[in-house]
């Protein structure tokens, strides 16, 4: 009895615990979310009433229109190329060869640099190259450097675990290279191919330290979104930046419906 006992305030505690970790996590979400709602020209209380006017002119909002296509147009670019660059590394990488964990380990270093750091390296780079700052020149290049050491490491352990011999096998049949990667070898890595778009879209899509060094005239919503808190806070700010979390959200729930509709083909393809 007393054991059952000291079992359940062990629970009870626990549960308190994690309820704690969980208010202090989301509660300035929570909050920010709830005062997009309030009539109000100023963020904070008291609160007036619930409104939507806030989220009407977000919409009707053409720069912060604008700055959200360029965030989105942005990711889009980055996550493809990251994922064409870090699948290409993961495919030459699954043989060794000389020098092969310093190319590795250099891949994965900018994971390991503060994100300021690397943009002050870059932006003074640029400048000594003469290229001028841009979101379709210093920006992407400066997000590929951020992006593709997570395309690997999303890539590279579904290729690693991938078995040669059966490569082998098909080419021993007469298949070509190419039809032997598309046929075999992508429907198996698929996941974590799918895994690395996602994840360095939401990564481009929300950087912020990075685009700010590196941009021209141009805005991205992070930009957008940073410089309407300095010059003009308002609710419209908490709408924008609800707004860019929900789509967000969509983003992450879309590629997890991807990834298990990929497992299920796979599993079923597998059992046939």
């Amino acid at each position: 009895m007393i054991k059952l006992l000291a079992e359940d305030r062990g629970v009870v505690l626990f549960g308190l615990f994690a309820a704690g970790v969980y208010l202090f996590l989301y509660a300035p979400v929570l909050t920010m979310v709830a005062l997009s709602f309030n009539d109000s020209i100023s963020i904070g209380l008291p609160w007036n009433r619930f409104t939507m006017r806030w989220y009407e002119e977000t919409l009707q909002n053409t720069a912060a229109l604008d700055a959200f296509l360029n965030s989105l147009k942005l990711g889009v670019v980055v996550s493809v190329l990251s994922t064409t660059l870090g699948l290409g590394v993961a495919l030459a990488s699954r043989r060794a060869f000389r020098g092969r964990g310093i190319v590795l380990n250099s891949l994965i270093m900018p994971l390991l640099i503060p994100g300021i750091v690397l943009a002050v390296g870059q932006v003074t780079l640029w400048n000594m190259a003469g290229l001028g700052r841009s979101l379709w020149g210093t920006v992407v290049l400066g997000h590929l450097v951020y992006c593709v050491p997570f395309a690997f490491l999303n890539i590279f352990p579904r290729v690693h675990r991938f078995d040669p011999d059966i490569e082998t096998a098909a080419a021993d049949l007469g298949a070509r290279p190419w039809t032997v990667f598309v046929t075999i070898l992508l429907p198996r890595i698929m996941p974590g191919i799918v895994a690395s778009l996602l994840f360095c879209f939401t990564l481009s899509f929300d950087e912020f330290t990075r685009t700010l060094f590196l941009i021209g005239p141009q805005n991205t919503l992070p930009i957008y979104f940073w410089s309407n808190v300095l010059s003009d806070p308002s609710p419209a700010t908490s709408a924008i930046a609800t707004m860019s979390m929900l789509f967000s959200l969509a983003t992450v729930g879309a590629g997890l419906l991807i990834l298990r509709s990929i497992r299920r083909f796979g599993d079923s393809a597998g059992a046939n």
